[in-house]
């Protein structure tokens, strides 16, 4: 798999990962799901470099970025490492496009820093937690992880959660093996920080209204952790907001449909292009 070039940033004591796909064109960042890492765009991401410069972060705690205190993975923690990268980038207000987890760190962003956000794109992300996911994502902080003998196991058993997919076995097994780091000779674990569990719950979704940039929610046909309800009410709330369904497609859009996915999103964003430049020419 050809993944992006690799970079790094060092930011709030943190060495953050980032990843790079293009050159020219307008700047997009891409966030990643919980316990995931930027390998998830793989797919995704150089289909949007050839309308893009692109870049992918390792949220705090993910991937191959530095671990922080257990209290320090809420959307504030993660917007604050991303401020800083747009700082170290030199991007004043990109494309933000954010799945599950992403989805409301980048709204969150949004709506606490409007001016380093220029549009956001809020993929199938959860905003209504159950006692019963709450109660799930707590015990996943303190449980310990699997352990594996070398990155091929840990591809051969990567299973997604939920699992309903259209990612290929091969994909799959790229995640997983691009997921784990030998912290002993012969043992390999998850990269993430399994604390980022205890932080997963989003803490505010009365943000919406103050998001002012447009926004697309954009969700998987078949998901269940962003049901058509959900999403038309995050796309009503935001002032600027519009919906789109991914026909054949699950939780992981962006793993499911990576063309029409970025196809998609790119349409959409010359679409929000057109009409600023028609409003311009008529103000």
């Amino acid at each position: 798999m050809a993944c992006g070039e690799a970079r790094a940033v060092e930011a709030n004591g943190l060495r953050l990962r980032l990843w790079k796909w293009g050159g020219a064109g307008p700047p997009a960042l891409l966030l990643h799901s919980l316990a995931a890492h930027s390998h998830w765009w793989d797919w995704t991401a150089p289909l949007l470099a050839t309308r893009f410069s692109v870049i992918a972060l390792d949220l705090r705690g993910h991937g191959e970025s530095g671990w922080a205190d257990p209290a320090a993975y809420h959307a504030s923690d993660y917007a604050g490492d991303i401020v800083a990268v747009l700082d170290h980038l030199g991007w004043q207000a990109p494309l933000v496009i954010g799945h599950s987890l992403g989805g409301y760190v980048g709204a969150w962003l949004a709506a606490h820093h409007p001016e380093r956000v220029g549009a956001l794109v809020i993929a199938d992300t959860l905003t209504q937690w159950s006692e019963e996911e709450t109660a799930w994502v707590l015990g996943q902080s303190e449980r310990p992880g699997p352990r594996f003998a070398d990155p091929g196991e840990a591809g051969g058993r990567f299973r997604l959660s939920p699992p309903e997919t259209a990612a290929t076995t091969e994909c799959l097994r790229h995640l997983g093996e691009a997921a784990v780091v030998e912290r002993a000779a012969g043992a390999w674990h998850y990269s993430f920080d399994r604390k980022v569990f205890a932080q997963a719950r989003p803490e505010d979704w009365s943000i919406l209204p103050r998001i002012v940039c447009p926004t697309l929610v954009v969700r998987g046909e078949g998901s269940r952790m962003m049901d058509r309800a959900a999403m038309l009410r995050v796309a009503t709330t935001v002032p600027r907001g519009q919906f789109a369904e991914l026909k054949g497609a699950w939780h992981h859009l962006v793993l499911d449909d990576p063309p029409r996915f970025a196809s998609l999103v790119t349409d959409w964003f010359e679409r929000v292009n057109l009409a600023a430049a028609a409003g311009r020419e008529h103000s």
